[in-house]
């Protein structure tokens, strides 16, 4: 029997949140999205737009994919964002949002779990779990 938690009672419950970007539609940009699929112990909310992190309490841990990569890293300063110059509102990504905030002076704390964009799913689950656990 398959239980699912609602996300008031996960709360209570004490998992971390994760929020996760990607889009399940394009092959390229859902990896994260399957990754965070199989994690364990802790609440995965799947974000559309960076913009949704504006009204969310403490602590921000964020899974995404790194391209050019091909391990897993932990980023703690935005700085290390690279971030383009903006042509249209499509290029409004992730990194662009939160070195906006940074510039704003919001006091979130951030953490992104880096991934590549492809790999063995299982075995970077893993380590995610882990690094979940351990910062």
């Amino acid at each position: 029997m398959l239980f699912v938690l609602s996300p008031l009672l996960r709360s209570k419950m004490g998992l971390r949140k994760l929020y996760v970007f990607g889009n399940e539609f394009l092959k390229d940009d859902s990896f994260a999205l399957r990754v965070a699929e199989g994690l364990s112990g802790v609440d995965v909310v799947h974000c559309r737009r960076p913009d949704e992190l504006m009204d969310e309490e403490g602590e921000l841990l964020i899974l995404d994919v790194i391209k050019g990569t091909d391990n897993i890293r932990i980023i703690k300063d935005i700085d290390e964002i690279k971030t383009r110059n903006l042509v249209s509102m499509h290029d409004f990504d992730l990194g662009f949002f939160l070195s906006l905030m940074k510039e704003l002076g919001s006091p979130k704390k951030i953490k992104i779990i880096g991934i590549p964009e492809k790999g063995e799913e299982k075995e970077i689950c893993k380590k995610v779990e882990q690094i979940i656990n351990n910062i």
